[in-house]
């Protein structure tokens, strides 16, 4: 899917939500090519530094929980 402005969609969101105060620790990207793409990299978000130090078991459903809990 290249060369739709993909890129340039998430530098406008995050240069909107930047310009409202907003604040990220984090910024992942996924490949959503399908599902199990994609439960694959979510899991992979339980090896961040952060994850590891609240010990987030590495699968998508226990990474989601965590990810909801933090503010």
């Amino acid at each position: 899917m290249g060369g739709v402005g993909k890129t340039q969609i998430c530098l406008k969101f995050i240069e909107e939500l930047m310009n409202n105060n907003y604040n990220f620790s984090r910024i992942f990207w996924l490949d959503a090519t399908n599902a199990e793409t994609l439960a694959n990299d979510i899991s992979n978000i339980a090896d961040e530094p952060d994850a590891k130090l609240h010990d987030v078991e590495k699968s998508a459903e226990a990474v989601l929980e965590w990810l909801a809990q933090i503010q």
